[in-house]
């Protein structure tokens, strides 16, 4: 009997200690915790979202049309003869800003190719030069080289009067237009001697 009492309490005595190791052996702590909202330990917290900026790697192609410039064009008209002889305002778009000076230029210059192609055809002597142009509350004067009266006859020096004054009148409406050459009022011109009436009339 004393032996089987004994046995017993050995064996209860070495259960027990199994059982005091075990627990020593485990963590105190919980590797596993964590925090959400609903962990009373750490209160309530509310999830904030961040904003995504978002970031384009492409260029915007609308918008850069929007904000290039159009070039902008300016009507610039002169006065040239077609086929038939009659007087017709030529139109053209050009970058330079329309001015009674450019006008007169292009008119000197005569008809491009393309409007030569067509027919269009000057009066106006070859290689003419604007000396200058005096614009006042008064009056225009148009101050050309000697060459604006050469060649051709009565009629031709007629119609690049004609042609000229035309052309001023487009800018220029009411004031009346004096033509000098070589600075000083012409009266008449070309080897006809043309009687020049001033101011032009056309």
């Amino acid at each position: 009997m004393n032996t089987f009492v004994k046995t017993f309490f050995v064996c209860l005595f070495i259960a027990l200690g199994l059982v005091v190791y075990k627990l020593l052996s485990n963590d105190s702590y919980n590797t596993e915790l964590k925090v959400s909202k609903e962990n009373p330990i750490f209160g309530m917290h509310e999830d904030v979202e961040e904003p995504v900026q978002k970031v384009s790697l492409e260029p915007d192609e609308q918008t850069s049309k929007e904000d290039k410039k159009e070039e902008k064009v300016y009507i610039h008209t002169c006065y040239f003869y077609l086929p038939n002889g009659e007087l017709t305002p030529i139109k053209r778009e050009l970058k330079n800003p329309t001015t009674l000076k450019a006008s007169i230029n292009l008119l000197l210059k005569g008809p491009t190719i393309a409007e030569s192609k067509q027919g269009l055809y000057s009066e106006i002597p070859p290689n003419v030069d604007l000396i200058s142009l005096k614009i006042n509350q008064k009056s225009v004067i148009v101050n050309l080289t000697s060459n604006f009266g050469n060649g051709g006859g009565s009629e031709s020096v007629e119609n690049r009067i004609k042609q000229l004054a035309k052309t001023v009148r487009v800018l220029v409406p009411n004031k009346p237009i004096y033509l000098h050459i070589n600075n000083k009022e012409v009266e008449y011109l070309g080897g006809d001697g043309v009687f020049v009436k001033q101011p032009l009339e056309y």
